[in-house]
């Protein structure tokens, strides 16, 4: 388990790791099999860390592990060394919304979207599965879920029937999960 966090003003690492962070007791704490030039880490002392992850420009943003202790002080003398803000994941300004109402918003637009996605894959995968011309491409991992579907069809044509729909969707999910991703059950 983790959560993410990030400035709301960039931060570059050269800074975060120049000293100024020791006046509140923070430091680097380098573990010498995750430490890399992209990945630090910071730590008050008392067993409470906080990774930092370089991005290619020199920014920076972080993440706390479980259970590597509370960094909310840690958060809070980056916050004031650097005057911002910083946002967990758990907040709409850490993707880019002013507001709950506005990332609500964007959520359910996309979850519209994604149902719609998923409908008009199911529309394709269909036609695959019944051997008629459809809009699944090659080399895909659509490819691959309609050539389960197909020979699941085969085997048994009734679960083309509106009824056996779900029954299809979760025999192709599992044979998916199982086959290509390596899902154990």
């Amino acid at each position: 388990m983790s959560t993410d966090f990030r400035p709301l003003t960039k931060i570059l690492a050269c800074q975060l790791f120049d000293g100024r962070l020791e006046e509140f007791d923070v430091y680097e704490h380098v573990k010498p099999d995750w430490t890399t030039s992209d990945r630090r880490c910071l730590t008050d002392g008392r067993n409470n860390y906080l990774w930092v992850y370089i991005d290619d420009d020199g920014s920076t943003s972080f993440t706390r592990y479980f259970p590597n202790g509370d960094p909310s002080e840690i958060l809070k003398a980056v916050g004031e060394v650097f005057d911002t803000h910083i946002v967990s994941e758990y907040e709409p300004q850490y993707w880019g919304f002013e507001t709950q109402a506005e990332w609500e918003a964007a959520q359910k637009q996309l979850g519209r979207e994604l149902r719609r996605a998923d409908q008009k894959f199911e529309f394709e995968l269909l036609k695959y599965a019944r051997g008629e011309p459809s809009g699944i491409k090659p080399g895909t991992h659509e490819e691959t879920k309609a050539k389960i579907a197909k020979k699941l069809v085969e085997d048994d044509p009734t679960l083309l029937l509106e009824v056996n729909r779900a029954r299809l969707r979760s025999e192709i999910k599992s044979i998916y999960d199982r086959e290509v991703v390596g899902v154990p059950f």
